[in-house]
């Protein structure tokens, strides 16, 4: 059973994250290329459809917990914006397509928690790093073999195809969903959204879960501020549409490369240990792109931010899972995601920033918020290690 359940997560992760790194290198460069947008309305496209998406988790969290059932809600929240996403190549005006993919976040925001809450309940805390690490392997080469298509797509047949490529993956990751199984002795839960008395428990009771979802947010913010713009950052630096793809085909491998191992090495050191390696690597690898001089030395940076990346993923997640109690656990992923997900500002004062000094700025002022909030979360990481490692949800 564990096998084959692993087998569909690892199917989900596949088509989702083929579909992610598609959105993330391309949607920019079409937003630049064909609906002439400046820096600031990328950005705030961005944050809008990542703020929608972040308020609404908390609710599809809670609707979960409520029901005591999940994988429904990766099912509609990934087929309804994948019918959306057949007609988006129609919409031509930049408001109109801001407004459309907007709206559609909030269903969207359905699969989020009920895939992070699905995963936690069925692994256990001591080979979480690596059940984790297995399914986003897969992950990984999905994205590769997503960028490498739509890469080599757009050049020929346009941005309609990016378009039809998403809506594909998204009916893929729904139907997969369909042979999930839902979690033994899930009882529903009769708890409230958020009433005062849960508000008072994530201040004092659940005190780590709450402080470590404001420093992974922080942490968000300062890389979030450079992420979106890479793509164009790495135009600006002479590369091309293929050359600009197979940067990211890089990135993707030499994180899906190192997904497993890490997710072993997680174990093996601990969770805390592996997040505050993984957060001094980030922080070199923002300095390393602020300074990268021309397009092609972007590809051993991307092998640098890759290896922080995986061990930040892996070991965020396995951390996560231990401050979440299993009974409310859904509630508290969306909470978790609702919050950590608020990093969607960065992509406005992000833009901001580039339009007025220059993307190099952009990206040397991401390095030194980076490198203020990585020291300070190291820190507290290693006040609250036992509490932490000792937990066993």
């Amino acid at each position: 059973m564990e096998r084959r359940l692993l087998g569909v997560f690892s199917a989900i992760s596949f088509a989702v994250e083929m579909r992610r790194a598609v959105f993330y290198v391309f949607f920019i460069l079409y937003l630049d290329e064909t609906l002439r947008s400046t820096y600031t309305q990328a950005g705030i496209i961005f944050s809008l459809m990542l703020g929608v998406n972040a308020l609404s988790q908390i609710f599809w969290g809670w609707a979960s917990d409520r029901v005591g059932k999940r994988k429904h809600f990766l099912i509609v929240g990934e087929a309804i914006p994948g019918i959306v996403f057949l007609f988006a190549p129609q919409i031509t005006d930049i408001t109109t397509l801001a407004i459309v993919l907007i709206g559609i976040q909030v269903l969207w925001s359905m699969a989020a928690p009920a895939w992070k809450a699905l995963i936690a309940e069925h692994s256990q805390p001591g080979n979480r790093g690596s059940y984790m690490g297995k399914i986003t392997t897969f992950g990984g080469i999905g994205s590769i073999i997503g960028v490498y298509i739509v890469g080599d797509l757009i050049p020929h047949y346009g941005y309609t195809y990016f378009f039809y490529f998403c809506s594909l993956c998204m009916f893929l990751s729904s139907s997969a969903a369909l042979f999930l199984k839902e979690p033994r002795d899930l009882q529903p839960s009769t708890g409230k959204l958020l009433d005062i008395q849960r508000v008072k428990q994530l201040h004092t009771k659940n005190r780590h879960f709450s402080l470590f979802t404001i420093l992974i947010l922080l942490s968000l913010f300062a890389t979030e501020l450079i992420s979106k713009f890479l793509p164009l950052y790495a135009k600006t630096l002479g590369g091309s549409i293929q050359q600009i793809s197979y940067i990211f085909i890089l990135e993707d491998a030499a994180a899906t490369a190192l997904m497993t191992p890490v997710g072993k090495l997680t174990d093996k050191i601990g969770k805390v240990k592996m997040l505050q390696i993984s957060l001094l690597i980030r922080m070199i690898a923002v300095l390393l792109f602020a300074a990268a001089p021309v397009w092609w030395v972007l590809f051993p940076i991307m092998i640098v931010e890759s290896a922080g990346w995986s061990g930040y993923h892996i070991s965020w997640f396995a951390v996560l899972s231990s401050l979440t109690p299993r009974t409310r656990r859904g509630t508290y992923m969306g909470f978790h995601n609702m919050v950590t997900s608020l990093s969607f500002i960065a992509s406005s004062v992000g833009g901001s920033i580039a339009d007025t000094f220059g993307l190099k700025i952009l990206f040397f002022s991401s390095f030194g918020l980076t490198t203020v909030i990585s020291l300070f979360f190291i820190s507290w990481l290693r006040k609250n290690q036992q509490k932490i490692e000792s937990s066993e949800n």
